[in-house]
């Protein structure tokens, strides 16, 4: 599906359903469209804005749409968590072969670094080349993740560090990560996103040479008095300039 997302060209999404289990996670937008009940097939994954624990598989169609899509970004299993622990490990093996035999880089974003060896394992296979391994650090207490990262052989790695919420430099070790995203969190209720803790990121960044792409302030920061309301363009997400500069460097 086309997607707005500025740092991907198509999502996609072969099952729905999840579970809250990082500071990152309180306010998670999959689990509130989910709650609207707007797709059939995955009735009763989310209630309230929150997710119940069920996990749904996608109609045929949506599991084959990466055949009829060009070449292109695709982030994967925005709606859900490739690696989550109750996917059915079946599941898991088609969504590997879909994507060894068509022409995307896959962005495979997860909060379960700790799962990805076990069910490679399991299914006596490899990550595919044309995926890219992210992890959300979006807190301190999400930090440790990186460990279990470093430990998958994967093309490219990367890290999410959206939403953003509280300071994560000192901490975050960059060593073998080649991409970084950043950004506030957007949507009703978000909690706030300090300029100084971006520019922490921002600059750790350019020193270790990693490509820097800040997608959002956020939509909280611009409802809140604060020094640094001058950094926003005033649009949905609250803008997205650091420093008068729009950063969106991809990998080469």
């Amino acid at each position: 599906m086309t997607t707005r997302i500025e740092w991907t060209d198509e999502t996609w999404n072969p099952w729905h359903g999840c579970r809250k289990i990082k500071p990152e996670c309180d306010h998670c937008y999959a689990a509130t469209f989910d709650s609207r009940g707007l797709h059939p097939a995955h009735k009763g994954v989310a209630k309230g804005g929150d997710w119940t624990g069920k996990i749904t598989r996608s109609p045929d169609s949506v599991w084959l749409a990466p055949f009829r899509w060009k070449s292109a970004r695709v982030f994967t299993c925005s709606m859900s968590d490739f690696w989550h622990e109750d996917v059915p490990i079946q599941w898991l093996d088609i969504a590997l072969d879909i994507i060894e035999h068509t022409p995307h880089t896959y962005q495979i974003l997860t909060k379960r670094p700790g799962n990805i060896a076990r069910k490679l394992a399991d299914l006596k296979r490899e990550l595919p080349r044309n995926v890219w391994l992210g992890v959300t650090i979006g807190h301190p207490q999400s930090l440790p993740l990186l460990k279990p990262l470093r430990r998958i052989e994967a093309t490219l790695k990367f890290l999410s560090v959206e939403p953003l919420l509280a300071p994560v430099v000192p901490g975050l070790d960059l060593s073998g990560i080649d991409w970084v995203i950043c950004g506030g969190e957007s949507g009703r209720g978000a909690r706030l996103c300090n300029v100084e803790w971006v520019r922490a990121v921002r600059d750790l960044c350019i020193e270790r040479r990693v490509p820097f792409f800040f997608k959002q302030w956020g939509t909280c920061i611009g409802n809140n008095p604060t020094p640094w309301d001058a950094e926003l363009d005033q649009d949905a997400k609250g803008g997205a300039t650091l420093d008068g500069v729009l950063h969106r460097e991809f990998p080469a």
